[in-house]
């Protein structure tokens, strides 16, 4: 059945404006609190300092600063500035495409005391597109290249001969491999 038009509907009752606001506010209030004291709990304020805090640092250090090359060596230090140098000295021989480069393992360095933490071949690519190997690699050998230390400092050798090669090799052994 169809109402008539001359039937007045009822309104319903309806909060006045200012309360609906007040509620509002006063559960925005009361999330905003429990929230807050969420992150007070001991396990939860670590993790937002190690991990929220610590990410809006870094943002806002690097926001002002967006050259890629500078922000990958202030992320990643040493082991980056070493891998870069390495590769740039192939860049200059213009042999980096064909060049197959032998790394000692960390401990090599550090016993010479050179902070290079040694990145494993996939990563040392990524940091350079430079090829490069472990002395545990199947491919260890077929190295033409290879990184030593001297007086403090990286030294980049040619392979002279397999035999040589597989001398230093065995000699890199005595070093533990990180993985």
């Amino acid at each position: 059945m169809r109402p008539s038009t001359n039937e007045k509907i009822a309104p319903e009752k309806q909060k006045p404006v200012h309360g609906l606001l007040l509620q509002q506010a006063l559960l925005l209030l009361v999330s905003c609190l429990l929230i807050a004291g969420f992150f007070q709990l001991p396990g939860n304020k670590a993790w937002f300092n190690d991990r929220v805090v610590a990410y809006w640092t870094d943002f806002t250090k690097q926001k002002n600063n967006l050259d890629p090359e500078q922000r990958k060596r202030e992320r990643w230090g040493n082991d980056y500035l070493f891998s870069k140098q390495i590769a740039q000295s192939f860049a200059r021989k213009k042999s980096g495409e064909k060049a197959l480069v032998l790394l000692p393992p960390t401990d090599y360095f550090k016993e010479r005391n050179i902070d290079y933490n040694v990145p494993e071949p996939a990563v040392f690519y990524y940091y350079t597109g430079l090829k490069t190997v472990w002395i545990n690699s199947k491919d260890a050998l077929r190295a033409g290249w290879m990184v030593r230390a001297v007086e403090g400092s990286l030294l980049i050798d040619s392979v002279r001969s397999r035999k040589d090669l597989a001398d230093s090799i065995r000699a890199f052994t005595k070093y533990k491999l990180p993985l």
